[in-house]
């Protein structure tokens, strides 16, 4: 496996940081789940629920382990950083403040361990007039501008329907973090990674701040279509929806002849330019094209075309198409609850190196026999005086 030797103190909650860990995790790496001692990661209590169980946290905790440790502590304080002495990786989406308080920086540990890679997760970063700022998902969404962008031009501004900032800064952490152990391996230093997500968000953007300001004008919401290309939509068939994206002349030229339709050969459609200025109109015949056509019929028709397109598909219509599980999108897992079920897989695909041995979300603390012991040195005895001081 490709990160297989590689030590994670994984201090996270929430979504970005365990699907960082989660990432490293599926790849190799030997990640440690360090949970509050008696309560666990706050999503162990979030829905959906599937007979009592979170799938909410079993979504983000694959291929890691668990231990319980109370760093507000001295003693959970002193624990984590011998760890610490002892991984490649700290990897935390805690808030600035609240691991300054705790001794939990980068010049903390690094003291400890100097050839750590040391990646820090948060809403705005480790510097900056936001930097002690609380940011959920939906708020990064907010102050990124993305959620600006989404919606129709004369409706509200609408967030993405999933938490898509977490995601972006999960993996956006675990890519700085094999690029830190890149460097490392040929320099033997280790580093800081500084991950904001809103940052991150702001960078998906495109060209809106470059063109606001050169030209004082920004690109405004659109809906379903895209911006800079014409016919480029969500359509109507006559039982259902489907994309189609003609973002070339070549292929508005297939489109045409397709559709048969003399008004496409206007001059006022004559170049991309002008069908973006005259999209209302290219748009009204897309449509009126399609109004008789079933999903079935009209995606085999401009599939021959040789347009790109795509159906309209739901969380649902995915859950009952054989595709995810062909792609390994959608794979079983043993979990020791819940028994066979499914869990997310991973985009990143290579020729080698992605685990097969794949471990279940663990259980609260379920680990904190062995990884102490590993770690550590300690033996039952110790774990249960910890455990009965609350320290684990």
């Amino acid at each position: 496996m490709n990160l297989e030797g590689i030590r994670v103190v994984e201090l996270t909650h929430w979504v970005a940081g365990p699907v960082a860990g989660q990432i490293l995790g599926e790849w190799g790496a030997d990640v440690i789940h360090v949970e509050r001692a008696g309560v666990g990661d706050v999503t162990r209590t979030n829905g959906p629920f599937y007979k009592g169980e979170s799938l909410y946290y079993r979504v983000f905790n694959r291929d890691k382990r668990s231990v319980t440790l109370d760093i507000t502590k001295p003693e959970g304080l002193e624990t984590i950083l011998k760890m610490i002495e002892k991984s490649d990786v700290f990897l935390t989406n805690y808030r600035v403040a609240f691991l300054e308080k705790c001794g939990l920086t980068y010049e903390k540990i690094k003291e400890r361990n100097p050839k750590i890679i040391a990646c820090y997760i948060s809403g705005f970063g480790l510097y900056g007039r936001y930097k002690d700022k609380k940011a959920l998902d939906m708020v990064m969404q907010s102050m990124s501008g993305l959620m600006d962008c989404t919606g129709d031009p004369d409706g509200h501004p609408q967030k993405i329907g999933t938490i898509i900032g977490d995601y972006i800064g999960g993996y956006q952490a675990a890519l700085g973090i094999s690029i830190a152990l890149l460097g490392r391996e040929r320099t033997g230093k280790g580093q800081l990674v500084d991950i904001a997500i809103t940052d991150a968000l702001i960078c998906g953007l495109e060209w809106r701040i470059p063109e606001y300001r050169l030209t004082g004008k920004t690109t405004e919401r659109t809906g379903n279509r895209r911006p800079t290309v014409a016919p480029c939509n969500l359509y109507k068939t006559k039982d259902s929806y489907i994309y189609i994206a003609a973002a070339s002349q070549k292929m508005f030229e297939k489109l045409s002849e397709l559709i048969g339709d003399e008004r496409l050969h206007s001059p006022e459609f004559a170049n991309n330019t002008l069908r973006v200025q005259n999209v209302e109109k290219l748009d009204a015949i897309v449509s009126e094209w399609l109004k008789d056509k079933t999903r079935a019929e009209a995606l085999d028709m401009v599939e021959k075309a040789g347009v790109p397109n795509g159906p309209l598909l739901s969380p649902a219509d995915l859950a009952n198409d054989d595709y995810v599980d062909e792609k390994g999108v959608v794979f079983e897992i043993d979990d020791p609850v819940l028994g066979k079920i499914p869990t997310m897989g991973t985009p990143i695909k290579m020729g080698s190196g992605y685990r097969t041995n794949h471990i279940a979300p663990p259980t609260l603390g379920q680990h904190n026999h062995e990884v102490y012991e590993e770690y550590l040195g300690w033996d039952a005895a110790k774990v249960d005086e910890m455990k009965k001081a609350g320290i684990i």
